[in-house]
């Protein structure tokens, strides 16, 4: 498996750091919090590499075994297995696509400290040849889909392995691929020029390596780069960026029609007002915290919030219900479990076989997006009702 040691510089955060060179050493000490979605995708990503080592025929040194003990383990769902073999049968595409057999490497670890100090990390699959670099990462959240153009931790990876292959491989082409079954059906790939990507090292990602290391540069809040800062809930930085909110609150009738809002101005009130319910939720949870730790915020407390009755023995309360009168089908309910959860136990693929017949996805609701947002626009007249 990986290793577990973070760099400062780590790739993970580069889309962080490079954007705001700040925030490495303003993190640096803060404890790294994990959770069930954390170490749900360790064991996924674990799988993955298993299933890849085990199923690759002709790899020097790993002959072909048996994954009944993988496949057959309830350590993992049917749909991390079925994400696992999803995984496993696009590398083996890549690997049959180079013209000649190419070297493949799986967790392999790589340094960028050519360009960035201490920057080091662990790719998930590289595979080199005919003058291509091609770098697989795996993603297993279900949550926010991941691309990989111009993504700042996947070009770091390339980086590092080219650096470590270069003096053996002419690599001419990059290419960047990101696997994420629970999101996106097919692997999206993003491919660019080597000299392109050394170029990006020099004259960005160099520069902005140096004010990260030495704690210099100017802090620089946006969604991208703050959404998982630990400074965030006491970056002043974050804090000053709803600075043009206030001011757009307390513009002078002149400025604008002090009974209505035209449209234009509804539009740069919402952009003025994005992100900030998430910031106030960051501060409110960074303050319970604080609290919860014996530590004092000024003008905050914690309180016991609601409760809700529950049995101290359900099966004890039943039976006496039960003697008091009530038969038992009244006690209990039964209701079928979501398709989620159906296709969860039979794994994707084979929902799809045993069900799909029966399985729909309507349009969804409009909903207000910013137009920075992939998705297309929807047209009423494809179906939404013009509201008037």
């Amino acid at each position: 498996m990986a290793p577990t040691k973070h760099a400062i510089l780590s790739p993970s955060a580069g889309a962080r750091w490079v954007a705001c060179p700040p925030s490495a050493r303003l993190t640096e000490h803060m404890p790294s919090e994990t959770s069930p979605y954390a170490e749900e995708g360790t064991t996924a990503h674990y799988l993955c590499e298993q299933v890849v080592r085990r199923s690759l025929p002709g790899w020097a040194g790993l002959p072909e075994a048996p994954m009944d003990d993988l496949m057959g383990s309830d350590a993992y769902t049917p749909e991390m297995k079925e994400a696992a073999k999803l995984y496993a049968d696009f590398i083996h595409t890549v690997y049959d696509g180079f013209p000649h057999t190419p070297t493949l490497c799986v967790e392999q670890r790589v340094s960028m400290t050519r360009w960035a100090p201490e920057c080091f990390g662990t790719c998930d699959c590289l595979l080199i040849g005919d003058g291509i670099l091609h770098v697989i990462d795996f993603k297993y959240g279900a949550g926010v889909p991941v691309s990989p153009v111009d993504n700042i931790q996947m070009m770091l990876y390339a980086l590092g392995a080219w650096d470590l292959f270069s003096a053996t491989d002419d690599i001419e082409t990059v290419r960047m691929s990101i696997v994420q079954p629970r999101i996106q059906s097919e692997p999206e790939t993003w491919e660019t020029s080597a000299d392109s990507l050394l170029d990006w090292a020099e004259n960005t990602l160099r520069p902005a390596a140096k004010l990260a290391w030495e704690g210099k540069g100017e802090p620089n809040p946006g969604e991208k780069q703050c959404r998982w800062c630990k400074a965030k809930p006491q970056c002043r930085a974050w804090k000053e960026k709803y600075g043009p909110l206030a001011d757009f609150m307390t513009q002078t009738p002149e400025a604008r029609d002090p009974r209505l809002l035209t449209d234009e101005e509804v539009g740069e009130w919402l952009i003025a007002a994005q992100g900030i319910a998430d910031y106030v939720k960051c501060l409110e949870e960074y303050a319970q915290k604080q609290l919860q730790q014996g530590h004092a915020v000024p003008g905050w407390k914690l309180v016991e919030g609601r409760s809700t009755r529950r049995f101290t023995d359900p099966d004890a309360a039943f039976k006496a219900i039960e003697a008091d009168g009530i038969s038992e089908a009244m006690l209990y309910e039964r209701s079928p479990i979501s398709l989620t959860a159906a296709e969860k136990l039979l794994g994707k693929k084979r929902f799809a076989e045993v069900c799909g017949t029966w399985v729909e996805k309507p349009k969804g609701k409009p909903t207000l997006a910013p137009e920075s947002d992939k998705r297309p626009a929807y047209d009423a007249a494809e179906g939404f009702e013009v509201i008037k």
